[in-house]
């Protein structure tokens, strides 16, 4: 069941198309146990995940209650591989990890990347929370929600979110 890509462009919208950024966008390591909850239009799962993301390579581990391995996600810079049953089979892996890149990249480079598809990138702190916004115009595609303990990615134009809770 592993989908391995060299690369396809991630449809922010049914327009506007991106890349995945190289793997050094991520410019400090994360290395953590979370817990995942996501929700995918009508179907809906959790897991507990193994993430190692650095300026090498981003990789996910999926774990179910039992510690054993339900799937995985890896990104090297060149190719984007995904090997899960769980996650629904018309996903791409590079729509997870340009989330991912969403959420731990450095922003000035996020808000080029946006900029060069027509996008606009914002970012804005409030309340010890860190907020990440993807607009087209006025219009939020993908909001991004990062405190010390929880983030959450809702994704209002491809009607899905999910929660990675920091264990």
């Amino acid at each position: 069941n592993v989908k391995k890509s060299l690369l396809n462009p991630v449809y922010v919208t049914n327009t506007n198309k991106v890349s995945l950024m190289p793997v050094n966008a991520i410019k400090d390591s994360v290395e953590n146990y979370q817990m995942f909850e996501g929700r995918f239009a009508d179907s809906s799962f959790s897991s507990l995940l193994y993430l190692c993301a650095d300026n090498t390579r981003i990789d996910v581990l999926m774990l179910n209650e039992f510690g054993l391995e339900m799937g995985w996600i890896g990104y090297d810079g060149i190719t984007a591989e995904l090997n899960s049953s769980v996650f629904p089979k018309n996903l791409k892996c590079e729509y997870i990890i340009l989330d991912l890149q969403n959420v731990y990249a450095d922003s000035v480079l996020l808000k080029n990347h946006y900029e060069n598809a027509g996008l606009l990138f914002e970012e804005m702190f409030m309340n010890e929370k860190k907020y990440r916004y993807i607009k087209k115009k006025n219009t939020v595609i993908e909001e991004i929600m990062i405190s010390k303990e929880q983030i959450v990615i809702k994704n209002f134009l491809r009607n899905y979110e999910y929660k990675l809770t920091i264990c």
